[in-house]
């Protein structure tokens, strides 16, 4: 509470799962929330459970894909808000699906715009307030398998929030001495709706959206640059130190699959 309280924090993708349960956190610490998020309705939902509860929030109905949106709803923010002192990059999408049924739904294209140019392009347009401003934080809320090793059927969305996060990195370092640090937070399994779909997640172990946002906002109460699960690392080793069995186990999966798939379809 002492970390978050009276900062004015923007969230993106609040309106369901982690980012409205960090809001909701954040605003019971204490925090002036800025919700943002596709789904307006949704979003006064959200807000007005915030309120009701004696917290404040305000909300900014954006879709991260359409560039003109973003410049003119950042333009809004800071029209209304004379200081952002932390950015919660949130919002999201996946999706699982075989790269040969992929290419003509353009999933590359779609969740490059969501998770990477689309959050990359909101940052660009807050930051130099956010320098002007003494500084600040920026979490992105990224996952486990944004890195090493490459999980079939999940190419567009391992590459696009792997691509995001070493974009945020290097900014990160660029930023060095002007006051705004950065942070990566690699969740695992979460139980929202974005893993529902995928039939294999429905009984694996995974964080409450609670959990989720706990530790979305360490970054906010510590200065740590990357908040993981504690396997993590040795997962990095062994993509490192054994890619080739590594990819060998991944593709006889893959394989596996593909087999009990036709056999359910016939």
């Amino acid at each position: 509470m002492a970390a978050v309280r009276d900062q004015t924090v923007l969230v993106t993708g609040a309106s369901h799962g982690i980012g409205e349960a960090t809001a909701r956190l954040l605003a019971r610490c204490g925090a002036e929330v800025l919700l943002l998020a596709r789904s307006g309705e949704r979003l006064a939902e959200v807000a007005a459970g915030i309120r009701a509860a004696g917290g404040r929030a305000s909300i900014y109905r954006l879709d991260l894909t359409d560039p003109t949106a973003v410049k003119a709803v950042a333009a809004q923010i800071e029209a209304h808000h004379p200081r952002i002192d932390a950015v919660i990059s949130n919002a999201g999408h996946s999706i699982r699906r075989p790269i040969l049924h992929s290419a003509g739904k353009d999933d590359l294209g779609r969740l490059l715009a969501v998770n990477f140019s689309g959050p990359a392009a909101l940052l660009l347009a807050l930051l130099p307030r956010m320098v002007a401003g003494g500084g600040g934080v920026i979490v992105s809320v990224s996952s486990a398998s944004a890195l090493p090793p490459g999980l079939p059927r999940w190419a567009a969305y391992q590459g696009s929030k792997a691509g995001f996060d070493l974009w945020l990195g290097s900014l990160g370092n660029e930023l060095r001495g002007r006051g705004v640090r950065v942070s990566s937070v690699y969740l695992p399994l979460v139980r929202t709706r974005m893993i529902a779909p995928t039939r294999a997640y429905r009984f694996a172990p995974a964080l409450t959206p609670l959990e989720a946002a706990q530790s979305v906002v360490y970054p906010l109460v510590n200065p740590v640059r990357r908040v993981a699960p504690w396997w993590l690392k040795g997962q990095q080793v062994a993509a490192l130190l054994l890619p080739n069995t590594l990819d060998r186990a991944l593709g006889g999966m893959e394989e596996m699959e593909r087999r009990l798939t036709g056999r359910r379809k016939e």
